[in-house]
């Protein structure tokens, strides 16, 4: 009722006071409403920038990793081709025997001879490791020995002791 006793400039002023400060509050909510939807855009703009960030670092850790393996891996391979280089080369020399000398053959010397000359014994098993050493150089049968060949004296296996 006490519109009703109001006049029509009163309700003018009234009606246009409340329409500016209703105006007002409706830009504000709206501004606060943009406010409120900027900053969560920001925050997922945020969120996600870290979570690519993490996985940046994920992918760059991994990255180093495998790096790191692969250089541990070319180091072992190195250190195994290396290691069987060394292995190889060893069973070459274990192959070659050891000379501890070289003998010109006379006529009247045979592998027996030379055997029980260098390592104190006559016995087949002794100068067979000189016949087995100088295959190439008497062939296939170990009693056609001519003189004047050069025969090497290997050293004595292990399982055969030097008899002098």
């Amino acid at each position: 009722m006490a519109e009703k006793g109001k006049n029509i400039f009163e309700k003018a002023v009234d009606a246009l006071s409340s329409r500016d400060e209703k105006a007002a509050a409706d830009a504000a909510a709206k501004q606060a409403a943009a406010a409120t939807a900027e900053a969560a855009r920001q925050k997922a703009a945020a969120e996600a920038a870290s979570k690519k960030a993490a996985e940046a670092e994920a992918k760059m850790a991994k990255m180093k990793a495998d790096e790191e393996a692969a250089k541990r891996k070319a180091e072992l391979d190195a250190k195994g081709a290396k290691l069987a280089a060394d292995m190889k080369a060893s069973a070459e020399a274990l192959k070659q025997p050891k000379f501890i000398a070289e003998h010109k053959l006379t006529s009247s010397e045979t592998l027996s001879h030379l055997s029980l000359k260098y390592y104190g014994s006559a016995v087949r098993d002794y100068w067979m490791v000189i016949y087995e050493a100088n295959k190439d150089v008497i062939g296939p049968n170990p009693n056609l020995v001519v003189p004047g060949m050069v025969i090497k004296i290997p050293v004595l296996p292990p399982n055969l002791p030097m008899k002098k």
